[in-house]
């Protein structure tokens, strides 16, 4: 069940968080915002994996092994967290979220209940698009609530 007072805003960049605040601010006045990063997953190398010295090849850096998920989800809380703040909205919540951005966060708004995604679009040009997905028209597609995206005003 939805929850009308409840509008979650995906938040990435700094400006197109404040993009995405503004749309969901003046669209929904009375609702309360939730603001969501998503970090995706970084893969683990096993140990080894660079060779039997276990050193990298020339320019290429060695992975920490010893990500915690636990760590990477309270960054992008932090990240959440401060689109909140910054939103000046003292009922704003924030969540830190791992995995595919879209998975995540259609995820997150089934879960709170949100009445509808605010996401921002990236202006990206014909040869970025062939080979960068757009997170906001994966969410479009495959969201069970409304989802607003806010454009690129480049």
């Amino acid at each position: 069940m939805t929850n009308p007072a409840t509008i979650l805003i995906a938040v990435d960049a700094e400006e197109d968080a404040k993009r995405a605040t503004l749309a969901a601010a003046s669209l929904f006045p009375d609702a309360t915002l939730r603001f969501a990063h998503v970090a995706r997953p970084v893969p683990l190398t096993p140990p080894g994996a660079y060779g039997p010295a276990g050193v990298a090849p020339v320019g290429v850096a060695p992975v920490d092994t010893e990500l915690d998920p636990e760590e990477t989800k309270q960054s992008a809380r932090a990240v959440a967290q401060q689109a909140a703040a910054d939103s000046g909205r003292p009922d704003a919540a924030a969540v830190g979220l791992i995995g595919d951005p879209a998975d995540a966060l259609i995820d997150e708004a089934t879960d709170c209940g949100a009445a509808a995604i605010v996401v921002s679009a990236h202006d990206r040009g014909w040869i970025e698009r062939l080979f960068h997905h757009s997170v906001s028209d994966d969410i479009q597609r495959m969201s069970p609530v409304p989802v607003v995206v806010v454009p690129d005003p480049s």
